[in-house]
């Protein structure tokens, strides 16, 4: 197989649709006075030790308290006094 053949083969590869196993994450990591809610996309990788990459698609930055997830627990001035 010469160089062009492989490369008409990838690009035929890369036409067509593929289904990526993959899944949404949502992390939120807080500090004293801000959060940081980060959402990743995490693909496993298909080598033996079933390693993952996370690929970071939005980031945003608020005061602490205002997180939209149900149950998260918010430290008030009381609790570390």
């Amino acid at each position: 197989m010469n160089l062009v053949e492989s490369i008409e083969r990838g690009l035929e590869w890369l036409s067509k649709p593929r289904w990526i196993p993959g899944r949404l994450e949502m992390e939120t990591q807080r500090g004293k006075r801000l959060e940081l809610e980060i959402v990743s996309f995490t693909v496993r990788v298909p080598i033996p030790s079933g390693a993952k990459v996370r690929i970071p698609i939005f980031v945003a930055i608020m005061p602490v308290g205002s997180s939209p997830i149900q149950g998260s627990r918010v430290p008030t001035r009381q609790d570390g006094e």
